[in-house]
């Protein structure tokens, strides 16, 4: 991989309607470790009106990481958009999203489930070969709360929200590799069209993906220090997808390294989905003491789709997570 390849800058956006689920409020569900039937701390999910509103907060991702580094989204040669699940035969919020912000340049949809905004990361670095390209954005968004039953507990994990990445020939996070695996055998999520579309999981998934997750993880943040000479040990961050509370724990002891080095963000966004990777990117800044060329891996799983690692040679650089307000389109910081 091009090592002059960074991200510069970084943006998160989340919806207004927050909810705060206590210990006492937790209901046991199909992705609940073994053995541990109560939360140990509150958690907060974001949560949309619709499921069709997410469109405006990818397009407030977008422009607020442009911003963040003083430049115009016609800067742009690039763009990949980690597609949500939707309901229409077009799939359309790539589309939707040049339309409404009249961009010129290539708008490229994926959909590999909930590792999709680091894989989007792999992807765009990789264009970088083509000289042409200076900028490439990466935008994750989801919205899968609002494809889960009302009654079902597992709906309780998830958040919605989108977050954007620039990357760059220009000096910043500089993207040391990336390492993908395959998840397909995991093979735990069930669409069902009646009688609305919805989304359901497969008997005994939850066991299913807690007795394999350690092992892909390990295979995956392994192999993307090991393809640059380094070994895990030598990492001094680390972001594990945590879409529920035992998730950074259990990492940190499939990767063998201290458990204060595996941030967790479960508890202060639920589960975002595709993007919620690129928001533990951003918190790791806010989470650890990092130095300059400090090493850093960030990792998303998509059971039934991708894993991926994404080894980063870290530089401070803008990054805001912030709320959005559809009615009143104001924006504030959550900080």
């Amino acid at each position: 991989m091009n090592n002059g390849i960074s991200i510069i800058s970084a943006a998160g956006i989340l919806p207004t309607g927050k909810i705060i689920i206590h210990p006492e409020e937790n209901i046991n569900n199909e992705f609940s470790a073994p053995g541990k039937q109560k939360a140990s701390r509150p958690r907060t999910i974001w949560r949309l009106n619709n499921k069709d509103e997410l469109i405006e907060l990818i397009k407030v991702s977008l422009l607020e990481a442009v911003k963040q580094v003083q430049m115009d989204i016609s800067d742009i040669d690039y763009l990949i958009l980690s597609q949500v699940w939707f309901d229409n035969i077009l799939g359309d919020e790539s589309g939707q999203l040049a339309r409404e912000l009249k961009l010129s340049c290539p708008v490229v949809p994926i959909n590999v489930g909930t590792s999709g905004g680091i894989t989007s990361l792999e992807l765009a670095s990789s264009l970088f070969i083509n000289p042409k390209f200076q900028n490439i954005a990466v935008i994750a968004g989801c919205n899968y709360s609002h494809w889960f039953s009302e009654s079902d507990p597992a709906r309780t994990l998830l958040s919605d929200g989108a977050a954007c990445l620039m990357l760059s020939r220009k000096q910043g996070v500089t993207v040391a590799g990336c390492q993908t695996v395959s998840t397909a055998h995991y093979d735990v999520l069930q669409f069902n069209r009646e009688p609305v579309p919805h989304v359901r999981y497969k008997p005994q998934s939850g066991d299913y993906i807690f007795n394999n997750l350690q092992e892909t993880t390990y295979r995956c943040c392994n192999e993307v220090c090991q393809a640059n000479g380094i070994n895990l040990n030598d990492v001094s961050a680390f972001y594990i997808y945590d879409p529920t509370e035992w998730a950074a724990g259990h990492s940190a002891e499939a990767l063998g390294v201290e458990k204060d080095k595996v941030i967790s963000i479960f508890h202060k966004y639920g589960s975002l989905g595709p993007a919620q990777s690129l928001f533990g990117f951003m918190e790791i800044q806010h989470n650890k003491n990092l130095t300059d060329s400090d090493w850093v891996v960030v990792m998303g799983i998509g059971p039934s789709f991708t894993a991926t690692a994404a080894l980063f040679k870290w530089q401070h650089i803008p990054n805001r997570i912030y709320c959005y307000d559809h009615k009143t389109r104001l924006i504030s910081s959550i900080e």
